[in-house]
């Protein structure tokens, strides 16, 4: 059963990795703050989004095994010291 609860969490979450990490270059860039914290605010909504909706074409459904694994792709994706400690741990 998908847990809407959970996804919103681990969404929100994402979101906030999104915008910490664009705030600086943002900065660096010129652009305001509140803009640029929008645009990667939307940027990882859409992206989490995507992912679910691409996990549901492809059966029907939307498992939590599909939301472990599309939350750890994008976690990795993003963190390369995260991804290394994966491959250490496995």
């Amino acid at each position: 059963m998908l847990n809407i609860k959970s996804i919103t969490k681990r969404t929100i979450a994402y979101i906030i990795l999104k915008v910490s990490g664009t705030l600086g270059g943002g900065f660096i860039m010129g652009v305001e703050i509140w803009q640029a914290a929008a645009m990667a605010a939307f940027i990882g909504f859409m992206e989490v989004t995507e992912e679910v909706s691409r996990a549901y074409v492809q059966d029907g459904e939307v498992s939590e095994d599909d939301i472990n694994q599309i939350f750890n792709e994008l976690d990795d994706d993003h963190d390369p010291d995260l991804a290394d400690d994966d491959a250490r741990q496995a």
